[in-house]
């Protein structure tokens, strides 16, 4: 199913179309597109203890997104000269 999005902003309010082939389009006239917003604005997304250097986490138990320290333990590189 191929689905095609288009948001105008041609005005303070936009407008977004989604369409799914043939028939179904869902319209919302209120939409008001927001360039520049912080993490915490953002509802599946939790700011909570971030620190620098922290990822985004998806944690399928809260259904949000949550800043986490990713640590990684090298074992082996193959190959080149060191």
């Amino acid at each position: 199913m191929a689905i095609t999005a288009r948001v105008n902003t041609t005005g303070t309010i936009g407008r977004a179309t989604i369409k799914s082939s043939p028939k179904t389009a869902i319209a919302a006239d209120t939409f008001a597109p927001k360039p520049n917003i912080s993490l915490a604005e953002i509802s599946d997304v939790s700011t909570t203890g971030v620190e620098d250097g922290d990822a985004l986490v998806f944690n399928s138990a809260t259904n949000k997104y949550e800043a986490k320290t990713v640590t990684a333990t090298v074992t082996e590189v193959i190959g080149g000269t060191f």
